[in-house]
């Protein structure tokens, strides 16, 4: 039997991509083997996105090829766009995923060589899965190279992703989580808006000029949101990512009432200078940012705003890190991912003087990092005294602990939660730490805080 491994670096996008990948090579009777196991064949789905992404990219690239000298490489994603990556055997652009299945079977006589739309409509064993709603952005921050390996944006039918959700929940998956390279600019046909009935229809009121035209002024990541929702045996909608412009009130409102969508918004900042945001073409104010984020939390009771954040952007002077400290001081995220500025090919901050020396560049990401920590911890605690409901996904296999997440994105542990016997369809898929407790709400109650996680300890009714 062949033996198939893949490895992701970068963002959501790329995971739906290789868990697709991944069912496909399933599908067609490959083994799946654990990264960094011995394989016959490697797919390593790649990261441009930062210098470090890059690198490390093609790292794995080469030691898969040490691993087993005799193996063949698939190198695809978005770092293959822009590298001749010599090391591979087969090279996929990001256009060439969907045509996965008949590139895998190249490369072997083991497999049939056939076509494959790139979609999860087959089995998935995860309780958390990711599902991609659009490709491409045309925001063309200045730092930013996925527009150039990504492309326009292209929104996936809406009728598509629905089905494709349905299977998903029919095969375990409790939680989905909306992703794609800038969901904010997700759209349908116009027809999908027709009043008749659907799945897809919103809620709220139509005016007289719409009642005429026979449409109803629903946002469409709105109305995707409002037909998932529908779907019986999904516990749960998670936005993976959104740009602060795309924030609008009936996200807002649609986030607070609906109690199917989490209670979590990631909402890239990137800065808290304007100089800085002008310069990273943002479209924005840190004033302008500000009131966003107090709009959202003075709405939504319990939210987790998480964001990210360059550090070292060419022409970052003292007073401008300043100035993003100081912005963090206010909003105080539950998250911060943050990233040192490096340069990529093609965008336009290449071009920028006053580069930041790396030195200072490493003080400031530590200073941040201690902003990052102190915010984290102050929003777990915050909830010491309220029960709180986490997804049970997995058991950690160090500690045998249940594992998941509440629905404002804090990571528990739950001690004394007794295991459940495995069903037969449990054992039958072959997860040793499986058992029937995965994918149910526990009411928990926090009890220790260590780092990004929480330990608690289940209210058992």
């Amino acid at each position: 039997m062949t033996k198939v491994s893949f490895y992701t670096l970068g963002c959501k996008s790329n995971q739906y991509e290789t868990d697709a990948m991944a069912r496909i090579a399933s599908s067609l009777g490959a083994e799946l083997v654990p990264y960094p196991g011995h394989a016959d064949i490697y797919v390593i789905n790649t990261c441009t996105v930062t210098g470090n992404a890059a690198k490390k990219s093609r790292h794995a690239i080469r030691f898969a090829k040490k691993i087993n000298p005799n193996s063949k490489v698939i190198a695809t994603g978005c770092d293959v766009e822009l590298e001749k990556i010599k090391e591979a055997d087969l090279i996929l652009n990001n256009n060439e995923k969907p045509d996965f299945k008949r590139h895998l079977a190249s490369l072997t006589s083991h497999l049939p060589s056939l076509n494959s739309h790139l979609t999860s409509n087959s089995p998935n064993s995860h309780i958390r899965a990711n599902l991609l709603i659009e490709d491409g952005c045309e925001n063309f921050c200045s730092y930013c190279i996925v527009p150039y390996v990504r492309g326009k944006v292209r929104s996936r039918p809406a009728d598509e992703i629905l089905n494709e959700a349905k299977v998903m929940v029919d095969n375990g998956v409790k939680e989905i989580v909306l992703t794609g390279i800038n969901i904010g600019e997700f759209t349908m046909e116009p027809e999908t808006f027709n009043i008749t009935p659907s799945v897809l229809s919103g809620h709220l009121p139509l005016t007289k000029g719409e009642k005429e035209r026979g449409l109803r002024q629903v946002p469409p990541l709105i109305s995707l949101i409002n037909g998932l929702s529908k779907i019986e045996g999904l516990l749960r909608i998670r936005l993976s990512s959104i740009e602060p412009m795309y924030v609008d009130d009936a996200l807002i409102k649609i986030v607070k009432e609906n109690p199917k969508v989490c209670k979590h918004l990631h909402i890239p900042m990137q800065s808290g200078d304007d100089g800085i945001l002008k310069a990273m073409n943002r479209n924005y104010t840190a004033k302008g940012f500000e009131a966003l984020i107090k709009r959202i939390k003075n709405q939504v009771k319990d939210i987790a705003i998480t964001t990210d954040i360059i550090v070292g952007f060419p022409g970052e002077e003292e007073a401008a890190f300043k100035n993003t400290c100081k912005l963090v001081d206010k909003l105080q995220f539950s998250r911060i991912h943050i990233f040192s500025y490096s340069d990529r090919p093609k965008t336009a901050a290449t071009k920028l003087p006053n580069k930041v020396d790396p030195k200072t560049m490493a003080k400031r990401h530590e200073k941040l990092d201690a902003l990052r920590a102190k915010y984290m911890l102050k929003f777990h605690k915050s909830f010491s005294k309220n029960p709180m409901e986490v997804l049970i996904e997995q058991k950690d296999r160090k500690t045998g602990l249940y594992e998941g997440l509440t629905t404002n994105y804090i990571r528990v542990f739950l001690e004394g939660l007794p295991a459940v016997a495995r069903s037969k369809a449990t054992a039958k898929a072959g997860d040793d730490m499986g058992d029937d407790s995965m994918g149910k709400l526990f009411p928990c109650k926090f009890k220790e805080f260590r780092g990004e996680n929480v330990i608690a300890k289940p209210i058992l009714l």
